[in-house]
């Protein structure tokens, strides 16, 4: 193998492939990934995998002087790619060997023997759904940071995936609160119908691949895995296994109270409330009245902190407890100027909304 490669396009590529490699394992070629040269289409592909996910990035445009393909440890040329201030990197295997050389600089990294390395077999198959890029990752961002990490529940350790027709919901929850988003897809039948659980993992790789707003991602689910394909990336990965919660069950109808508030504005009050907020409890007061809103911590051993904000809110005085950093979290991602609190009991979940697609269900505390 002997190429010329446009070091930025090999770098995201292998950069991609070195976050799925895992840090641990007894098979020491899985933290590899493998680089394989075409002379004919003049094409670079990197795939890596760790047997749970999988990944095939396409590099066009390469100076294919020789074909062939070589198995290196991610982390280590990744390395040399980021170090770089090459535009271009050429790359000469001689046996198991490959020597990386820029303008001042040649690096040789042993090896694996290419036909040692997994076999990856990503084909497009049949009953693909397209969704915008951009539609796909602004629901990802929206809903996979409420999945649960490490949980024995393993079913919340993912993100549940719904289409019905033209209509595709993603559903994440840890227990204590949960994020909903809704988007509209291009299927090949308004009656097509798919329940699947996506591990957290995966959620981020797709998220990093979808580079282009406007490129249409396709999507499908074959043999209890899910395929997503951009124009140059392929993700494969196996489904998380179980039972999903009955999210319906948890997302409280008929709010008695509707509050309006600016997001940055509630944002700034949360963060500095927080400050004094019990170690214990790990809540917050909010105290809502006629045009305003009364954010309160308290630590015996530290003192008190108040903040108060106009908000658009008519009606009784009314006190819940949250977990500050949960409200921080919905925050940081929702893109609008307002939000809107829902609330019918101190000791029911209230409901942030933001948008006509985004719903944020979280538990209270107790303060």
């Amino acid at each position: 193998m002997k190429i010329a490669c446009n070091r930025a396009a090999l770098y995201e590529a292998v950069q991609l492939a070195s976050s799925i490699v895992p840090a641990r394992t007894p098979k020491e070629i899985l933290k590899c990934a493998k680089i394989q040269a075409d002379k004919e289409s003049q094409t670079v592909i990197v795939m890596a995998t760790d047997n749970e996910i999988t990944v095939k990035y396409t590099i066009p445009q390469v100076q294919v002087d020789d074909g062939g393909s070589t198995v290196l440890p991610a982390d280590r040329i990744a390395s040399i790619l980021h170090e770089s201030s090459d535009e271009t990197v050429n790359l000469e295997l001689t046996d198991a060997t490959c020597e990386v050389v820029g303008k001042d600089s040649r690096f040789r990294i042993y090896g694996h023997d290419p036909d040692d390395y997994p076999a990856i077999a990503i084909t497009p198959p049949e009953g693909v759904l397209q969704i915008q890029a951009a539609v796909l990752k602004r629901m990802i961002h929206m809903t996979s940071f409420a999945a649960a990490r490490e949980n024995t529940r393993y079913a919340i350790n993912g993100v549940l995936w719904e289409q019905q027709g033209k209509k595709l919901r993603l559903v994440a929850t840890d227990g204590r609160r949960l994020a909903k988003m809704d988007g509209t897809t291009k299927s090949k039948s308004s009656d097509d119908n798919q329940t699947a659980i996506v591990p957290g993992k995966t959620m981020q790789v797709v998220e990093r691949i979808l580079h282009d707003p406007e490129e249409q991602v396709q999507i499908s689910f074959p043999d209890n895995k899910i395929c997503i394909n951009t124009a140059l990336v392929q993700v494969l990965s196996n489904l998380v296994q179980g039972r999903f919660p009955k999210y319906s069950d948890v997302i409280p109808e008929g709010h008695e109270k509707k509050i309006k508030i600016n997001r940055e504005l509630l944002s700034s009050g949360v963060r500095r409330v927080a400050l004094l907020a019990n170690e214990q409890s790990k809540g917050i007061l909010l105290s809502f009245s006629n045009e305003s809103l009364c954010l309160t911590s308290s630590t015996p051993e530290a003192g008190e902190a108040e903040i108060r904000m106009p908000v658009e809110y008519q009606g009784e005085e009314f006190k819940i407890g949250f977990n500050p950093q949960y409200i921080l979290e919905a925050l940081r991602v929702v893109e609008e100027l307002d939000i809107v609190f829902e609330l019918s009991d101190p000791g029911k979940p209230g409901v942030i909304k933001a948008g006509k697609d985004f719903l944020y269900v979280l538990m209270p505390v107790t303060v």
